[in-house]
């Protein structure tokens, strides 16, 4: 359980090609809640590089699934501050989605690491936005819960290893099963986060935040994109 007293340890890995949206639609939800609650912040990745966004730069060089498109250059990097083997003990992580994600090579590393951090009793809280989903189903960890992913991505996420034991949710904004919360893609991260600070914090602090950021938000139940993927 958290202890209300002590900061709350939040966690976010960061991999090559994450999404942007992934990432900084729920801190900035997390930047506003957290000047009236006491938080910390870890960044975490394989190494202390620079991570590119949208855009897998790995040692200089520019590939993955937009190696080839119109700007293969055009990304931001975003420094980590530990590494997988120096992060802290965490009450809450964070998984972005991404095309990085499909690099199943680079990001075996932070599957076993978060195989480790289920397992950590530490841990309240595991969160997935949008393909990050997979990273989480590939640990074997999920099986027999529910979850959600991304739905333009829905299909490849189910045939990563171990996902066929999870039970995914096609129209769902997003799905909370126990101390493992899950979102469909991009900016249903950022609605996810704010219904975690209600289960936090209270409908007042969630409405708080929401209306600082100007931000339309879905319902969990709301799901139009299901339907426009032809999953339902």
């Amino acid at each position: 359980m958290v202890n209300i007293t002590a900061p709350l340890r939040i966690g976010y890995l960061l991999f090559p090609a994450f999404t942007a949206l992934d990432v900084f639609g729920p801190l900035n939800v997390l930047n506003l809640i957290s000047i009236d609650h006491n938080m910390t912040l870890s960044l975490i990745a394989k190494n202390l590089d620079p991570i590119s966004v949208d855009r897998t730069v790995i040692d200089g060089k520019v590939g993955g699934m937009l190696g080839n498109s119109a700007s293969p250059n055009f990304t931001e990097f975003v420094l980590p501050t530990h590494t997988l083997e120096t992060a802290p003990e965490l009450d809450v992580i964070f998984v972005p989605g991404g095309p990085g994600t499909r690099n199943f090579n680079y990001t075996q590393p932070y599957v076993d690491w978060l195989r480790a951090r289920m397992d950590d009793p530490e841990l309240d809280y595991m969160m997935t936005v949008c393909t990050g989903a997979s990273l989480l189903a590939r640990t074997g960890k999920i099986a027999g819960k529910n979850a959600t992913t991304n739905k333009a991505s829905f299909n490849w996420v189910k045939s990563v290893e171990h996902a066929d034991e999870v039970n995914w949710i096609a129209k769902a904004r997003w799905v909370v099963d126990g101390n493992v919360w899950t979102s469909s893609g991009v900016s249903a991260g950022t609605d996810m986060a704010l219904g975690w600070i209600e289960h936090m914090y209270g409908r007042n602090q969630s409405e708080n935040v929401r209306n600082l950021m100007e931000w339309n938000s879905m319902n969990q139940t709301d799901d139009p994109f299901a339907e426009y993927y032809g999953l339902v």
